[in-house]
């Protein structure tokens, strides 16, 4: 065996561990990155997708709402979701609209409701 060679394991265990003692300890994770506030969620990037399960004849009624708005602007195609957040921001914009909305969603509860 070489002089350079540990004779036993006893031996590069110990090299080892006198290796790794020498290198500087790592940064805690609290340091690298700042702890968000208690109570506060992360901030989401990504979108979130949600389903509408609708009758035949609503649907019918949205694919013909998106063609005729695809007619009006003059293009092949205005997707299904394009009308639907054009509907979200104006019913976010609008309060007559909002008290229109809220009111059918009021009606349709109580025919759930009574049925």
């Amino acid at each position: 065996m070489s002089a350079a060679k540990s004779k036993s394991s006893a031996d590069r265990f110990k090299k080892a561990a006198s290796a790794r003692r020498a290198a500087p300890p790592p940064a805690a994770p609290e340091e690298a990155q700042p702890r968000p506030e208690r109570g506060r969620t992360a901030v989401r990037s990504k979108p979130l997708r949600t389903t509408v399960d609708l009758s035949p004849a609503d649907h019918k009624r949205l694919r013909r709402i998106a063609d005729r708005l695809a007619d009006d602007l003059d293009v092949g195609e205005v997707p299904r979701r394009a009308v639907w957040l054009a509907l979200l921001a104006e019913l976010a914009e609008d309060d007559a609209l909002y008290e229109r909305v809220r009111d059918r969603v009021k009606e349709s509860r109580d025919d759930v409701d009574t049925a």
